[in-house]
């Protein structure tokens, strides 16, 4: 099977393609959102410091570019949420249940968004300069922190917190001991009711201490994915997994009194269990959903109802790396706006205007190489640490360390490296996609649906080495250009100049201008196989180890045809947004002579 093969094989191919196709252009605009409010403070700084008036028009071009790009991305982040309640509903219902917080919370991050940066724009002729500073700080803040919340949430749905990894960097693997597993805390009433040897022995559930009024456990995540897919399901009881775990003895012992008291804390109707004639029949009628439904509530409760996202083991690089590529992408497409400007620079030009043309692209030049730079030695390495220890099956599949494949990172000796990289040792080993067992996440105490192959599939190899590639030539570009224009050997009215060459030669500084634009093109582009990465690593999974696409997608799902009209839509609107730049912000701002 071929590694496109293999991964539409998936569940819900169509689905994930429409989500991603939506998520990814909503993101695309929201670097920008979160990019160009950044730099606008920085050209204010500048102008406090120096009293240049170039400094304060470069800072109202860049709040014009935010204002256009906020009021689409406001427009398709609102698309993206629909698409999820439709399309995931299951998913959502959970995350509104039990990780609602940075939900709730990003509603007031908006709000400050639309306040301060609006306030940015229409008081420009009202404001003080110091003021303006101020309100564009609040505003990027506003912004970032926006980001903030969306991105726990899912970090939280790439490694939970509690998440334990299957693999070891010493090269042990843990999937036949029930790994990987989710730490959970266990209601004390439920305890009793369950076969603790039977949980240790046929399950691999380990008992972990007691929290207060809980016992916590580790739970294999197969066995959460079925609990999972049995509470949306409506099984109950005596249909469900846990049936193999129950405590006869002591559920037999039961008095009617005592499991109407359990089902009144689980949330069950009484009037539901009426038809029950025993203690034990009643008991094995409550739905499982209400039993999870306490279980993860318990958990939330001990770990924090307004951190739990927030504690995703991979949350910090996701942050850090996220607000790395935004800041990338948006100074690439600067930069590229001010050379194109630059090259259509007629000789007669106002000199005001060419000297704030020039000093716009040095700052942008500067700004960029600066970003790139921390992307990739900085953010993009806690990235990639934070994927290797917590995410060891995606990446595996990033690595490409199968026999099966034709390996990039064999190919181009990047394996002998990559465990000092990922691990901080030489000694280390790297995860074997082929060790990794293909029904690792099926539950084996059940007749749960099969899973074709539980490992991400092997395509995000070449995304993710296709990604790395064109980062370190949009890299290397951004350095030369940072070095031209800090060495101030460059101007516009001898367009001959001429620049060091890599083998002695010359060549035009013109040429440097004209790639600026395939350089924004390439950042947009790093940052799309970035999140094609990141988002197709993880499945099946919706949620890694927890929910999965099965279950958390409609019951009733669109024909492929539906779903291609709306993919057409939501890309007519990124065209639709290019065209907007063009005619508010690139027409009007055309050079005077």
């Amino acid at each position: 099977m071929s590694a496109v093969a293999h991964w539409s094989s998936y569940p819900a191919a169509g689905d994930r393609l429409l989500s991603f196709i939506g998520i990814e252009i909503h993101w695309a605009i929201l670097q920008y959102v979160l990019g160009l409010p950044f730099m606008a403070f920085i050209a204010l700084l500048l102008y406090l410091r120096s009293k240049d008036k170039a400094w304060m028009r470069f800072a109202r071009t860049l709040t014009k570019g935010f204002i256009i790009v906020f009021a689409v991305g406001a427009a398709t982040g609102t698309t993206v949420e629909f698409g999820l309640v439709l399309l995931w509903p299951h998913l959502t219902e959970a995350a509104g249940r039990y990780i609602y917080f940075p939900l709730y919370a990003e509603i007031f991050a908006f709000l400050m968004e639309v306040v301060f940066l609006y306030m940015l724009w229409y008081g420009w002729n009202k404001l003080s300069p110091k003021a303006l500073a101020v309100v564009a700080f609040l505003g990027f803040l506003g912004a970032w922190y926006s980001a903030s919340m969306i991105l726990s949430v899912n970090s939280y749905m790439v490694a939970p917190t509690g998440i334990m990894p299957a693999y070891k960097p010493s090269g042990l693997y843990f999937y036949s001991q029930g790994y990987p597993k989710i730490q959970v805390y266990m209601p004390k009433d439920l305890v009793p009711l369950l076969n603790i040897t039977a949980l240790k022995t046929a399950a691999h559930v380990d008992i972990l201490g007691v929290a207060g009024d809980s016992v916590k456990v580790a739970i294999p995540s197969r066995v959460v994915q079925e609990l999972v897919r049995e509470a949306w399901s409506g099984a109950k009881l005596q249909d469900s997994v846990l049936i193999h775990f129950v405590n006869k003895t002591t559920v037999q012992h039961l008095t009617l009194e005592q499991v109407q008291a359990l089902a009144a804390k689980l949330g069950v109707p009484a009037a539901s269990l009426a038809g029950a004639k025993t203690p034990v029949e009643m008991l094995l009628s409550i739905p499982v959903k209400n039993v999870l439904d306490y279980i993860l509530i318990t958990t939330v409760k001990h770990i924090g109802f307004m951190s739990i996202t927030f504690k995703s083991p991979v949350y910090p690089a996701t942050l850090m790396h996220t607000l790395g590529s935004a800041l990338t992408v948006s100074g690439f497409t600067v930069l590229a706006g001010y050379a194109l400007r630059l090259l259509r620079m007629p000789e007669n030009a106002d000199p005001e205007y060419r000297r704030y043309i020039e000093k716009a692209f040095k700052f942008a030049a500067i700004f960029a190489a600066i970003v790139i730079a921390y992307q990739g030695f900085i953010a993009g390495h806690e990235m990639g640490r934070a994927v290797a220890y917590w995410n060891p099956e995606k990446f595996a599949a990033m690595e490409g360390t199968s026999e099966h494949i034709m390996s990039l990172s064999k190919l181009l000796h990047a394996d002998k490296i990559m465990p000092l990289i990922a691990y901080g040792s030489m000694n280390a080993k790297l995860p074997s996609y082929d060790k990794i067992p293909v029904n690792y996440c099926k539950c084996s105490l059940t007749g749960a649906p099969p899973v074709q192959d539980c490992r991400p599939p092997i395509v995000i190899h070449y995304l993710y080495y296709t990604k790395i590639g064109l980062a370190i030539l949009l890299g290397l570009y951004g350095l030369i250009v940072a070095l031209v224009v800090i060495r101030d050997k460059w101007s516009l009215i001898d367009k001959t100049l001429n620049i060091v060459g890599i083998r002695g030669g010359t060549i035009p500084s013109r040429f440097w201008l004209m790639l600026a634009p395939v350089a924004a093109f390439t950042a947009q582009l790093v940052s799309t196989l970035g999140w094609a990465v990141r988002e197709i690593g993880r499945k099946p999974w919706t949620i890694y180890g927890v929910m999965t696409v099965d279950v958390a997608r409609t019951a009733n799902p669109a024909p492929a045809w539906q779903l291609a009209l709306i993919a057409i839509f939501l890309l007519s609107i990124s065209f639709g947004l290019i065209y907007a730049v063009y005619r508010i912000l690139w027409v009007p701002g055309r050079p005077k002579t």
